[in-house]
Parts: structure tokens; C-alpha cells; sequence
């Protein structure tokens, strides 16, 4: 099926322009910074709750959010949701310590959807996801159903850092910390991309990198394909690029 991207939005740490993404898509450097972005569009008290998983997920989804239609849905994808959060909930377990409430209601995979849509006032059907390796291809596939159901738009949202530390030794890919959004629709019209993506049985190794980190290099180094290959599936994404 193919799908139009009318908005896309990406934060990773020193990328702020369009041509630094494409200078970094050349290189394609996993990058390892402490760095958060400002979310700015988020109030201050809530902003002052957020880890930078949330941050990351909060800054893409409020760059794109003046374009959402009012009945669009809302995915929010993440590989592992936000792991600094989980591992310190589960130290003070282990240390029989009390658990905050605030953190513990942060810490859901949905946390960063409910507060985007709690901000917003969005009232259209949302969801969080996670599919292991293929969690931003299952994202989309997602949000292909939802169109094919005749919603006029779908807000696709995927975040993902490197783990914490206890988990990051039990890691099977390079992961940055990095979010993208992207605006979807099934209908063409004036700047918007065509992309379909399709898929395979698996058939090869899986990569080194995340598919997040696959999808921006092939995003930002406009080239018309995009193999990625995990346990499970052989994805494909393809595009019609402008000529220049």
C-alpha cells in the first residue's frame, strides 16, 4: 500500500537541520550523547517529569502536531519504551524502597502518548507499540490499517535510546537516541512523498544498527530503497524521489 508523508520531524542530539541529518546520513555514526531536546511546546511542570525517552518522543509529536487532522490516530512506537525509568523503579525494589507514583505511572510504554494526547486535547483513537526488532515496520503497518479504514491521517511516532546501563551488555543492535514523526496519509497532494513498504520472509542476518537508525540514514540520504532485515521479516521501503 502506498502511503504520503506530508510532515516529518526528527531530534538527535546535535541534528537540528535538515542539511546536518544529511551530512550525518553520509557517515552514519551511531551517536552517544547525554544530550535531551528542549520540548519547548510542553508545559514546564510536565516537561520537569519527563526523562529524555519522553523528551524524545514529546519534541517530534508537538513539531507536527499544527498539521494533525482533529480524528487522526496516534501510534507511538519503542523498541524498549524508557529503560533509565524501569531500572531505577526496580532498584528501589529490590532496595525495598517505596516506589513513586509519578514515576511508576511514567514509566508504561504509553506514558509519552497519554501525556501528548492529555496536552493536545486529542480525542482520536490512539495506541503504544512494541514488536522487538521490527517495532517501527510493525508501527506502520499499523497505521496502513488505519487508513485503509478510511482515516484521513495517521501520526506515526517512534523513539528509542540506548538502553541503561544494567541492560545495555544484553543489547543486539546500535541504538542512538533519536525520535521521529511522521505525518501519513493515503491520498496524494502538493509535497507530499509517496513511500510503500512491503514485506518478505526472513531470509538473511539481521543489522548492526536499529531499524530507526536504518530508517533516517536511508530518510535523509535520499536514496529510493531501504532493505532492512530482522528474525522474523525482510522489510522493504521504497520512495519516489524528486529530481533535481
Amino acid at each position: 500500500m502506498d502511503l504520503f508523508v506530508s510532515q516529518f520531524a526528527a531530534w538527535a542530539p546535535g541534528l537540528d537541520t535538515p542539511t546536518d541529518w544529511a551530512t550525518w546520513a553520509e557517515q552514519a555514526d551511531v551517536l552517544d550523547s547525554e544530550a535531551s531536546p528542549p520540548v519547548r511546546a510542553v508545559p514546564a511542570m510536565t516537561r520537569r517529569r519527563l526523562t529524555r525517552w519522553g523528551r524524545l518522543a514529546l519534541e517530534v509529536a508537538t513539531s507536527v502536531e499544527g498539521h494533525l487532522a482533529a480524528d487522526a490516530p496516534v501510534i507511538f512506537s519503542s523498541r524498549h519504551g524508557d529503560t533509565q525509568r524501569t531500572q531505577k523503579l526496580l532498584q528501589d525494589l529490590a532496595h525495598e524502597e517505596p516506589l513513586s507514583p509519578t514515576a511508576f505511572s511514567l514509566s508504561v510504554h504509553n506514558a509519552a502518548l497519554g501525556l501528548f494526547t492529555i496536552i493536545q486535547r486529542i480525542t482520536a483513537p490512539s495506541l503504544a507499540l512494541a514488536a522487538g526488532r521490527d517495532t517501527f515496520a510493525q508501527a506502520w503497518v499499523e497505521a496502513q490499517g488505519w487508513l485503509a479504514e478510511g482515516a484521513p491521517q495517521v501520526l506515526l511516532v517512534h523513539c528509542d535510546e540506548p538502553l541503561a546501563d544494567f541492560y545495555r551488555p544484553d543489547a543486539d543492535e546500535a541504538e542512538m537516541p533519536a525520535a521521529l514523526a511522521l505525518l501519513l496519509s493515503s491520498e496524494p497532494g502538493p509535497g507530499r512523498e509517496r513511500v510503500s513498504l512491503s514485506m518478505a520472509p526472513h531470509s538473511g542476518e539481521p543489522g548492526d544498527v536499529s531499524m530507526m537508525v536504518a530508517f533516517l540514514v536511508w530518510w535523509f540520504g535520499r536514496t529510493p530503497h531501504l532493505e532492512f532485515c530482522t528474525e522474523r521479516t525482510n522489510w522493504h521501503w521504497e520512495r519516489e524521489l524528486e529530481l533535481p
